[in-house]
C-alpha cells in the first residue's frame, strides 16, 4: 500500500524506503492490531480463541473470487506460546543510514579520507549549481543534470584542520584559484567533512619539459607566497596532486600537506616545490662548489640551477623565486627581435659536370602593434644519386620542409601573434625534416633508384635558432671571430673519430670521408639531430655542403667571413677557396649575420 510520509506528508509507492519529495526516511507500512489477532489464531488453530476476520476478509467455506487472493504463510514447526506475545509486538524499523549533518551518507573510508552519497543533491545541482530545486527533485529542473547518487571524496577531520578542512578558510581568491575546488563543508559536532567535486583528470605524463615545470613551478611559487601570507604553508605535493591544463597552468587535485605554519615551514616549502619539480622534470639534483660556478652575466640559469639556489638556501623568498621563473619563461618564449643579413651561393666546383646541391634562404619580418618580430629558415641539401636523381632528391627536400614550416608554423603564428616556444620550434623543425624525407622515400620508390640527399636547416626565431641535421651538411655558429661546429656528421669518418681510431683531421683525407651513415630517401623512419642555439648580436650562421668544408678548414673559413663584411661577398670568397684548393664536388654556402634590431 501507499506509504505517507510523517515529515512532509507525500504520498510514496509501496516498500519506498525514502520519500521521492524530501528525502527523510520513510516508517515501513505495520499491519492493525485486528489484523494481527486474527492472523495468530489461524496459525495457532486454537477453538478456544474467538476473534472476528478483519471486515474485508472472508469467512470460512465462503469462495473467493480472483479479486481476492490472500497469501497465508505456512510454518515449518508449530509456533512456541512464548512467540504469541513476540508476534504481536510492533515489528522493529529497518535501520536507517546514519547521515553526517543529515545529509551525507559515508559509504567509504580510509583514515582521514573518505567517500560519501550525498542523501539531499537537490539542495545543490552539481552541474549548474543552482540551488532552486524543490525537495526530492530527481533531475534538475534548471539544466536537466540527474540528480540521484552523487558521490564525493573528501576528508573528515577532528578539531585541528588540516589539508582539504583548511581549504575553505582561505579568503584570497587568487590563491583559491590554484587551490582544489571544494564542494561543500559541513560539520557535525566536533567532526568536519570537507568535500571536492569529481573533475575528470588525467595526472600528468612524465617527465615534462622544462618549459611546463617553470610554468608550474611559477604558479606554485606565487601560491606559496599568497598562503604564507595568511600564515599557511602548503607541505609537500606529488605529481599526482597536480591537475595540469593543455596551456600548462596548474591547478591542485589535493593539498594533503596543508597546514597552518610553524617557524620554518616557508622555507620547508621551497625545498617541496624543489622536490616536486626535480620528479616532474626527471631532473637530477646536482650540486657544485661555490669555487666551480661559472657564471656570466649574458647566461641565463635553467631549472635546475635555480632547483640548486633553492636547496643551498641562496634563494628563500617565493615571491623572488616566481620572478625568476618569469624570467626563465620569457627566455623560452618571448626571443628578443635580431636583424638578419644573409648571403648565399652554390657551385658546381671543379670535377663534376652536374651541381646536385639546393639552398632556400627566407627572411620574414613583421611588425605589430610597434612590436617588431623576425624569422629566418635556412636549408642546405646535398643530393646523392647522379643524373635527374640527386638535384631531385635535394630539391624535394628543400619544398618538403618549407611546406612543414610556412603550414604548421610561419602562417599560424603570425595569425594569431602566438609565442616562439623552443619545444614548437624544436618539433616543426623534426616534421619538417621528416617530411622532406618522406618526399624524397616517396618518389625514389616511383622511379625505383636510390636517390637520396644530405640535409642542414636553421629556423631562427628573434634570438634563438634552431638547427636540424641528417648527414654530412654542416650548420657552424661563429662568435667573436671563432667558428664553431654546431652540427654533427652522420658519416664513417665521425663514426671512427667518436671511437679514437682516427683523429679528427684524418677526416680530411681518409679514403672513405664520403660514406653517409644517414641521410634523406633511406627509410621512412630516420633519426633527426636537433640543436638550439641563443644568438647574440654579431654573431653568423654557416650552412654549408660538405664540398665547401672538405675543401677549406674550419680556421681559414673563419678568416675569410672576418675579412668580408658582407655576407654575399663572404660566400663567393668561401666557394672561390674551395675551388682553388680542389673543387671535389658541388659547393653550397649560407651565411647569415645577426644584428641588434
Amino acid at each position: 500500500m501507499p506509504v505517507i510520509c510523517q515529515s512532509c506528508g507525500a504520498v510514496n509507492r509501496d516498500n519506498a524506503r525514502y520519500c521521492l519529495h524530501c528525502a527523510q526516511p520513510l516508517a515501513p507500512a505495520r499491519p492493525s492490531p485486528d489484523d494481527q489477532a486474527w492472523l495468530t489464531a489461524r496459525l495457532l488453530a486454537d477453538p478456544s480463541v474467538s476473534v472476528s476476520p478483519p471486515a474485508d476478509m472472508p469467512t470460512p467455506g465462503v469462495t473467493l473470487s480472483s479479486a481476492h487472493v490472500y497469501d497465508v504463510p505456512v510454518l515449518a514447526a508449530p509456533v512456541r506460546l512464548d512467540e504469541e506475545s513476540a508476534m504481536n509486538a510492533p515489528p522493529v524499523d529497518q535501520e536507517t543510514p546514519s547521515l553526517f549533518a543529515g545529509r551525507y551518507e559515508i559509504i567509504a573510508a580510509s583514515g582521514e579520507t573518505v567517500e560519501a552519497l550525498d542523501r539531499q543533491p537537490w539542495r545543490r545541482c552539481w552541474s549548474c549549481d543552482t540551488t532552486l530545486n524543490e525537495p526530492g527533485e530527481a533531475y534538475c529542473t534548471q539544466c536537466g543534470a540527474a540528480l540521484d547518487g552523487r558521490r564525493y571524496r573528501g576528508l573528515l577531520t577532528g578539531a585541528t584542520p588540516v589539508g582539504l578542512a583548511l581549504v575553505p578558510q582561505v579568503t584570497d581568491p587568487a590563491a583559491r584559484a590554484f587551490l582544489p575546488p571544494i564542494w561543500d563543508q559541513v560539520s557535525d559536532g566536533d567532526q568536519t567533512l570537507t568535500l571536492t567535486p569529481e573533475i575528470p583528470s588525467t595526472p600528468p605524463s612524465l617527465p615534462l619539459s622544462e618549459l611546463q615545470a617553470l610554468v608550474i613551478g611559477r604558479d606554485l611559487a606565487r601560491l606559496l607566497t599568497l598562503l604564507h601570507g595568511q600564515g599557511l604553508a602548503l607541505g609537500a605535493l606529488e605529481p599526482d596532486d597536480l591537475d595540469i591544463s593543455p596551456a600548462h597552468t596548474v591547478r591542485l587535485r589535493n593539498a594533503p600537506g596543508l597546514h597552518r605554519a610553524a617557524e620554518g615551514d616557508t622555507t620547508t616549502d621551497l625545498i617541496h616545490l624543489a622536490t616536486l619539480l626535480e620528479a616532474l622534470t626527471a631532473t637530477p639534483r646536482t650540486t657544485r662548489r661555490l669555487d666551480e660556478e661559472d657564471i656570466t652575466l649574458d647566461v641565463m640559469p635553467n631549472l635546475a640551477d635555480l632547483l640548486r639556489e633553492v636547496r643551498t638556501g641562496r634563494l628563500t623568498d617565493p615571491a623572488e623565486l616566481a620572478q625568476r621563473f618569469d624570467l626563465l619563461i620569457a627566455y623560452h618564449t618571448a626571443p628578443a627581435p635580431l636583424r638578419v643579413r644573409f648571403g648565399a651561393a652554390t657551385d658546381t666546383g671543379m670535377v663534376r659536370d652536374l651541381n646536385e646541391d639546393s639552398l632556400l634562404a627566407l627572411d620574414l619580418r613583421l611588425i605589430r602593434r610597434n612590436q617588431p618580430r623576425t624569422w629566418s629558415l635556412f636549408i642546405v641539401a646535398d643530393g646523392m644519386g647522379g643524373h635527374s636523381a640527386g638535384e631531385v632528391a635535394s630539391d624535394l627536400a628543400l619544398r618538403g620542409a618549407l611546406e612543414v614550416v610556412q603550414r604548421e608554423y610561419l602562417m599560424p603564428t603570425v595569425d594569431t601573434d602566438a609565442q616562439d616556444e623552443e619545444e614548437n620550434l624544436r618539433d616543426v623543425v623534426r616534421r619538417a625534416i621528416l617530411q622532406a624525407n618522406e618526399y624524397v622515400v616517396r618518389e625514389a620508390r616511383s622511379r625505383g633508384n636510390d636517390m637520396g640527399t644530405t640535409i642542414t636547416m636553421a629556423l631562427i626565431a628573434g634570438d634563438r635558432a634552431i638547427i636540424g641535421n641528417v648527414g654530412d651538411s654542416r650548420t657552424y655558429l661563429m662568435r667573436e671571430g671563432k667558428l664553431r661546429r654546431v652540427s654533427r656528421d652522420h658519416s664513417l669518418v665521425q663514426r671512427l673519430v667518436d671511437l679514437g681510431q682516427i683523429t679528427p683531421d684524418d677526416v680530411y683525407t681518409h679514403p672513405q670521408r664520403n660514406a653517409i651513415l644517414r641521410s634523406l630517401g633511406d627509410k621512412r623512419d630516420i633519426e633527426v639531430d636537433i640543436f638550439i642555439e641563443r644568438l647574440r648580436p654579431g654573431d653568423a650562421l654557416l650552412l654549408m655542403s660538405d664540398g665547401l668544408w672538405e675543401m677549406v678548414r674550419d680556421e681559414r673559413m673563419a678568416e675569410i667571413i672576418a675579412a668580408h663584411h658582407d655576407p654575399q661577398a663572404a660566400c663567393k670568397a668561401l666557394i672561390d677557396a674551395a675551388n682553388a684548393a680542389g673543387g671535389d664536388d658541388n659547393i653550397t654556402v649560407i651565411l647569415a649575420h645577426v644584428e641588434a634590431y
